[in-house]
């Protein structure tokens, strides 16, 4: 269970307030600071509880807890968008000296390459890095991605602070053990498993992302409301409702601004649907299997239309409406069940058209017969393999990892309805 704890009265900041993880090697010495963000143990599965704090508006707070972890340097890598936004931010880690240096990467999925991880181990030696710095990931969930990896593997693990800038990479990317970089044009397929020892979450972020970026970080939690219901698929809707879109955006249909309060409450789900999940299975290799819904059909589009054309949680609410199509054809969910489904998918990708020219369904299929999941369910060479619902809050499988596997006719279908063509 979660447990969201609200520091408001000045405490002493040290080894009783920031708990002990794996890779926790020093503080500083205690110091005195108002606190203002809200912190939450992580859990994966019997591991040390991970330190997560959130907050908006709170710069001087994650200055200051990455201050006490007291390295010999910070090692801070981060995107172009980042950098060309928000260089400031962090500046003041350095201003007791302590040396900062920052490595910047491409945006998107095109920093997930094996030359720029290559690249951060040989920044890393260069700048005298040891296993008593610090890395920080500042950026997008993509680039949270390869500093993990990067984090994990150097020295067989540096200390790792996630710093997320996007909504993606807050509720659905920081709370994960996985890291990964993409190659031979292949997703997510060279990787591990590594726990940061801190996050600082600053929601202040979110109010300037582009439509693109807030859309994608909703996508991933229109997965959730499908996946679980309840109060996952209510808070989701309640996003959109036409009070709050009037109230934001002047009742511009192509536009969404959220509150600091519908973030705050947004991104609290995002992280309770992961680690009601994780806490068991922290691998995400069973049970947790279930966050991959609509992903073979989205990195193969992702990846067909070329890294940071669809955003990623766009391209998971179009392979939520695959799914869906395939779920029906198999006689797994009903016509009602499937309306109902679609209905609360479309709200997000009703504000997002899929571009032309489109890729081919030769191109698609290519990508979507060489997932990562491919081979856990035994397929035939005419079958492929994702999750399927028969309505909202239900997951249809019988395989521990919720996977299922059916024929690739029905994917080829849903793509020649949306209007691909074969070449």
């Amino acid at each position: 269970q979660l447990r969201w704890l609200k520091h408001v009265s000045e405490v002493p900041v040290g080894p009783a307030q920031l708990p002990l993880s794996p890779h926790t090697l020093s503080f500083c010495p205690m110091t005195t600071l108002r606190c203002t963000m809200e912190l939450d143990f992580l859990n994966f599965a019997g591991r040390a509880p991970i330190p997560a704090y959130t907050g908006v508006d709170v710069q001087p707070e994650v200055i200051s807890r990455l201050r006490a972890m007291k390295p010999d340097r910070f090692l801070v890598v981060t995107d172009e968008a980042v950098e060309q936004h928000y260089s400031s931010y962090l500046d003041a880690l350095g201003a007791d000296g302590t040396p900062v240096h920052k490595y910047v990467l491409p945006c998107g999925d095109q920093c997930k390459a094996m030359k720029h991880l290559l690249g951060l181990i040989d920044w890393s030696f260069e700048r005298g890095g040891t296993r008593s710095s610090v890395v920080v990931g500042f950026g997008g969930g993509a680039l949270m991605n390869i500093t993990g990896l990067f984090a994990g593997i150097v020295y067989r693990g540096f200390r790792l602070v996630y710093v997320p800038t996007t909504l993606l990479a807050m509720h659905d990317v920081t709370t994960s053990l996985k890291t990964s970089i993409c190659h031979w044009g292949r997703k997510n397929n060279i990787g591990i498993y590594y726990a940061p020892t801190l996050i600082l979450m600053d929601l202040a972020f979110c109010r300037t992302l582009p439509q693109d970026e807030l859309l994608s970080g909703l996508g991933e939690l229109c997965k959730n409301a499908a996946l679980f219901g309840g109060d996952h698929a209510r808070g989701f809707v309640e996003a959109f409702s036409k009070d709050v879109l009037n109230e934001c955006t002047g009742g511009e249909p192509e536009s969404l601004t959220l509150d600091d309060q519908d973030l705050v409450k947004l991104t609290r789900l995002g992280v309770r649907a992961k680690m009601d999940i994780l806490c068991v299975d922290a691998t995400e290799n069973l049970q947790g299997m279930v966050f991959e819904y609509g992903h073979t059909f989205s990195h193969a589009m992702e990846k067909a239309y070329g890294d940071g054309t669809i955003p990623h949680g766009i391209g998971v609410c179009y392979g939520m409406l695959c799914s869906s199509f395939v779920a029906e054809k198999l006689g797994i969910m009903s016509p009602e069940a499937r309306a109902e489904h679609d209905g609360m998918v479309r709200l997000l990708t009703d504000r997002w058209a899929l571009p032309e020219p489109k890729p081919s369904i030769n191109r698609i299929m290519g990508y979507a017969m060489n997932d990562s999941k491919r081979g856990i369910l035994a397929e035939e060479p005419h079958e492929i393999t994702d999750l399927v619902v028969s309505k909202i809050g239900r997951i249809v499988s019988d395989h521990p990892s919720n996977l299922a596997k059916f024929d690739k006719k029905y994917v080829e279908e849903w793509f020649e309805i949306m209007g691909f063509q074969w070449e």
